[in-house]
């Protein structure tokens, strides 16, 4: 069975999301949706498909801890709430036996920076190595006990701090993980679309929110995560100043957020 784990907070797509989940060809599957919302409709909604809830005002990482201890499937798959299945994710997924699987996305849309993002995309899975450390290609489907021991020294080693990450939630996960194992496949086919930023105003809010939320990591055994030349990647597709474009509308707000 896959435990399918998903944090929510505005839940704009969670009916999508929720749709594409009971379309699935292969139906072996939980869902544990974590809610920090205050929008009754929400609960209303997880309780008409007969999902799991767990409500709790919490932030993003221990979101995914709550989650991931109310699982009782062999393999773990960690959506968001933007994140939309192909109707053959799960049935691929099913048939794979590695310890974490990193998958293909798209983003939806045909904005400009939609472009932009995909084309980054498609550079992160075809012209660079799946490194821990870079943080910037990220498993999604988790053999369970590789995730229950990364959950464990990130408890450990973030103390109090545990309950106050946002970001680099997935990150710190993905770190942790190849610690226990380094059995990572990268399947390039496309199974999630992804509702990202189609304006440069939701690039700024967001990055910078992600920028002030990475100060977290200050005084901590991860401390290091916080280097921004770990991000450096590799570009072999596509026009590489329209993609340093990208990265400037995305690092300096960061950099703002982070450093205010």
């Amino acid at each position: 069975m896959i435990s399918i784990e998903i944090p929510v907070l505005h839940g704009k797509y969670l009916r999508e999301l929720i749709e594409s989940i009971r379309s699935q060809t292969f139906q072996d599957y939980e869902v544990i949706v974590v809610n920090s919302s205050t929008a009754e409709e929400i609960s209303d909604l997880i309780k008409q498909y007969g999902f799991k809830e767990v409500k709790e005002n919490v932030k993003l990482l221990k979101a995914r801890y709550l989650a991931h201890i109310n699982t009782r499937g062999e393999y773990s798959l960690l959506l968001d709430e933007t994140r939309i299945l192909r109707r053959d994710a799960l049935k691929i997924l099913s048939s794979l036996n590695h310890d974490m699987v990193i998958i293909g996305e798209e983003e939806i849309g045909n904005s400009f920076w939609i472009k932009l993002a995909n084309l980054d995309k498609e550079n992160i899975m075809e012209c660079n190595t799946p490194e821990a450390i870079k943080g910037f290609v990220l498993p999604r489907y988790f053999r369970n006990e590789v995730l229950v021991k990364a959950f464990m020294v990130l408890r450990e080693n973030l103390k109090e701090k545990f309950d106050e990450v946002i970001f680099p939630d997935h990150e710190l996960l993905y770190y942790e993980a190849s610690k226990v194992s380094n059995d990572v496949f990268v399947l390039k086919d496309k199974l999630i679309m992804h509702y990202g930023d189609s304006k440069l105003s939701e690039i700024v809010r967001k990055y910078y929110r992600y920028g002030k939320s990475l100060k977290v990591l200050n005084s901590t055994p991860y401390e290091h995560l916080t280097s921004i030349s770990r991000k450096k990647r590799n570009i072999c597709k596509g026009n590489k100043i329209l993609l340093y474009l990208l990265y400037v509308a995305r690092g300096i707000p960061f950099l703002v957020g982070y450093l205010l």
